[in-house]
């Protein structure tokens, strides 16, 4: 089975590379296909342009085998609606997809498009990196949508679509601290890889 990792990336770090390999091993995924958004429907703006960014994707997993891009929403060259994603690869891979997504995000559900619609037909993984975020998602799903199918396992079930929670390692990595840090003109090496830091300061990004 494969995963979908949606998000920004921008850019791209170790936080992320590293949460996606242990969750392909976690749940046993053949494949983790990242997709960067052409412009997310909750965020003004993104700091460097769809190309940069999938860009710094590919530079990340290309000595990965397990992991792969797709440049799906870019192409679109719209605001990347996640239920949009989810129907073109329901599709394509035959069954509900499973959807890797942070906890913080995920818990503004209730703002997404089609949030009941993509209950019904994605697969959740929640990423957190605290236990009683697992509490918070449970009250959430239960007062917005009246949902109880959130589990803790890693014995994925196609036969009923469910929220699964994933406690990740401790990586205080964020695309937001690499940002600030070029723009200071700090070292932003160990957060990226050497790739993608040679290519953010060939490109001039985020100064």
């Amino acid at each position: 089975m494969i995963a979908l990792f949606g998000g920004s990336f921008d850019p791209v770090h170790l936080g992320h590379l590293r949460i996606a390999e242990d969750i392909r091993e976690y749940y046993n995924f053949s494949k983790i296909i990242f997709i960067p958004a052409y412009h997310s429907p909750l965020k003004e703006y993104h700091f460097s342009s769809p190309e940069d960014r999938l860009r710094m994707l590919d530079l990340s997993i290309r000595n990965n085998p397990f992991f792969e891009t797709s440049d799906f929403e870019i192409n679109k060259k719209e605001k990347s609606y996640t239920i949009d994603t989810i129907k073109y690869f329901k599709e394509k891979l035959g069954y509900n997809p499973f959807f890797i997504v942070g906890s913080d995000a995920f818990l503004t559900l209730d703002k997404w498009k089609e949030p009941i619609n993509l209950l019904e037909n994605t697969n959740f993984i929640v990423v957190s990196r605290d236990n009683t975020d697992f509490e918070k998602i449970k009250e959430f799903l239960l007062v917005k949508f009246s949902y109880n199918r959130l589990c803790e396992d890693n014995n994925l079930n196609l036969s009923e679509t469910k929220v699964y929670f994933f406690k990740s390692r401790q990586l205080e990595i964020s695309s937001t601290e690499i940002r600030n840090r070029v723009k200071a003109g700090e070292s932003i090496k160990y957060l990226v890889l050497p790739e993608v830091e040679e290519y953010i300061y060939v490109r001039r990004l985020y100064r």
